[in-house]
């Protein structure tokens, strides 16, 4: 009898310990790549004289790549994009329009937009190429406004 309890007990304890196990999310198991982009107005070139200031944050999810971005003091935004081939301190052509209000904005703080870039939703350059792009430090993102149109501030895009 005491051994017939003892074998019970002991598988119980075993499978408690292996459902614990089993439904515990593995903290070393690697996410989805991302990216980021801190927008100053020391970045923009040339550079700009403002307070602004923003992040743009990537998440690349495989067959797209979510965006959000966060902005700080930003006033009569007109539009952002990434843009690229580019290295610091050089201009590029656009290649993603990122957010593009119907009118200058406000001032704005906090989440402004946010979006998915996907191949089919995006012509101007694959996901594939976007990824080379970001991991070489060759595209950044830069925010427009009515005073500064050539764009107020501004970051080169790079994985975190």
């Amino acid at each position: 009898m005491r051994r017939t309890v003892g074998t019970l007990a002991g598988i119980a304890s075993a499978a408690t310990i292996a459902f614990v196990a089993a439904s515990c999310g593995s903290s070393t198991a690697p996410g989805p790549k991302q990216y980021v982009a801190n927008l100053s107005p020391a970045n923009e070139f040339p550079a700009k004289t403002t307070t602004d200031a923003g992040v743009v944050t990537f998440v690349d999810n495989g067959t797209s790549i979510d965006w959000t971005m966060t902005l700080t003091n930003v006033l009569n935004m007109t539009a952002s994009h990434i843009h690229g081939p580019a290295a610091a301190g050089v201009n590029g052509n656009v290649i993603i329009f990122l957010f593009t209000p119907i009118t200058p904005t406000g001032t704005l703080n906090g989440l402004v937009s946010r979006g998915s870039i996907t191949n089919a939703s995006n012509v101007g350059v694959s996901l594939d190429s976007l990824r080379v792009l970001f991991n070489n430090g060759n595209a950044y993102v830069n925010v427009h406004t009515a005073v500064n149109p050539g764009g107020e501030i501004r970051d080169q895009v790079h994985p975190m």
